[in-house]
């Protein structure tokens, strides 16, 4: 076959693999390359902060040896978007005992209401979540919806994406869709905008000081490198 042949194949593979913003306009985002958290557009408290161009949401020590108080950063109130795309860059934790998650969300839990999520309990495994209304549906990615079985989440960073339509609600690894969930009667669709989370918690007593990487500084934190929205 002429090499010209292949050109529509191979740029029709790409496209697939590409994801879905490659469709979609850039409309808002954060590559935390400022020193300090831009609060218009972020809420967030202790152990949330900018460290090396990147977005560290860490674990502080809490009352009692081994016992640790979570953190998070949000942007409700202050940015949320109706339908499209939302992507981030994130490396998440090795250590068992504490997990943390990448969500979006309405910001009320009326009906229609829905969130979805991803999330991480420490090392390689990445689960998903939607929540409509008051019921949750949460599951583990099996090897053939994971583009990175054999990967580590907490080595280096990958792309967490979420697309919701009309139609359906979708997870994306690096640009790959993992997972669907169409729109049904139980499964309402959602117009309402989404606002955006990174959260990570702790476990009541969130693992032993000599698991984690830096025992002075317990539990390593979740990196966030950019966080992209795309209509």
């Amino acid at each position: 076959m002429h090499p010209s042949r292949l050109l529509p194949f191979f740029f029709c593979v790409c496209s697939l693999l590409a994801g879905p913003e490659t469709s979609l306009k850039l409309v808002w985002s954060d590559e935390f390359n400022e020193k300090e958290i831009d609060k218009k557009k972020w809420n967030f408290g202790d152990g949330v902060r900018i460290v090396d161009g990147q977005l560290s949401v860490e674990i502080l020590p809490g009352s009692k040896p081994m016992f640790w108080r979570g953190s998070s950063i949000n942007s409700r109130g202050k940015y949320s978007s109706k339908y499209g795309f939302i992507e981030a860059s994130i490396m998440f934790v090795q250590t068992g005992g504490h997990g943390c998650g990448f969500s979006i969300g309405n910001e009320d839990n009326r009906h229609p209401a829905a969130s979805m999520g991803f999330s991480n309990g420490g090392g390689d495994s990445v689960g998903v979540g939607l929540s409509v209304v008051n019921e949750e549906r949460g599951r583990g990615l099996s090897p053939k919806e994971n583009p990175m079985p054999r990967l580590a989440y907490s080595k280096k960073f990958y792309r967490f994406g979420f697309q919701w339509t009309p139609n359906d609600y979708r997870w994306y690894l690096d640009g790959r869709l993992a997972y669907t969930i169409r729109i049904s009667p139980s499964i309402p669709t959602t117009p309402k905008p989404m606002y955006i989370s990174f959260y990570h918690d702790r476990l009541p007593e969130a693992g032993f000081l000599k698991n984690f990487k830096d025992p002075q500084m317990g539990p390593e934190p979740m990196r966030v490198d950019w966080v992209k929205v795309y209509q």
